[in-house]
């Protein structure tokens, strides 16, 4: 298929009306015009998963593309199960470590209950709007969450964009979502961190 191009600020102007369906196929068109989309710190990572307090434990992961982040933190922690929630599927997943799974969604993340030791979402959030962020914050059944997102303390606008991004809230009110649902902030960086339930 032949890739078009992709008028992002139409996309964040519309994006309030569009149809999960619709979202996943417009992820498609990106898929195809940009089919690099491998973002995360893996020092940060690393470190944050040094402080996971379990002999062994699971992870919920959203947005992790082709599986390159859970290749490399499933070769060096105790991980007993890795799913991969995606809205496309991405061919060829680079890990293939027989405790992965990477599974194409049919429906919001957020639509149900979502349960693991560890939640990971590296560079997704700036993705969905502040609503859908506190849908997926209140979905989660989980003892730690790890995210990175290209944010600023205090929050940003995406007009004029080349890419996908319409998070409005910042690092500071993203703390905030999640202390008010009772999690502590245990590791920071520039722009990641991770937060235990308390």
């Amino acid at each position: 298929m032949e890739a078009v191009a992709i008028d992002w600020d139409q996309w964040r102007a519309e994006y309030a009306e569009l149809s999960f369906a619709e979202q996943q196929a417009f992820y498609r068109q990106v898929a195809i015009a940009h089919p690099e989309q491998q973002h995360f710190d893996l020092d940060a990572a690393v470190e944050a998963f040094k402080l996971v307090d379990e002999d062994s434990f699971t992870v919920a992961e959203l947005g992790g593309w082709d599986g390159a982040l859970a290749g490399e933190l499933i070769a060096r922690f105790p991980i007993l199960r890795w799913i991969n929630w995606d809205i496309v599927a991405v061919e060829p997943q680079v890990c293939v470590d027989h405790r992965y799974f990477a599974v194409e969604l049919d429906d919001w993340f957020w639509s149900e209950r979502q349960s693991a030791d560890v939640f990971v979402a590296t560079h997704m959030i700036e993705h969905i709007r502040a609503s859908e962020l506190e849908e997926l914050f209140d979905c989660l059944d989980v003892g730690y969450i790890y995210l990175e997102a290209p944010l600023t303390n205090e929050g940003q606008q995406w007009a004029g964009y080349r890419g996908s991004h319409i998070l409005e809230l910042g690092w500071r009110e993203v703390t905030k979502l999640l202390t008010d649902r009772g999690y502590e902030p245990i590791y920071s960086g520039a722009i990641c961190g991770m937060w235990q339930s308390t």
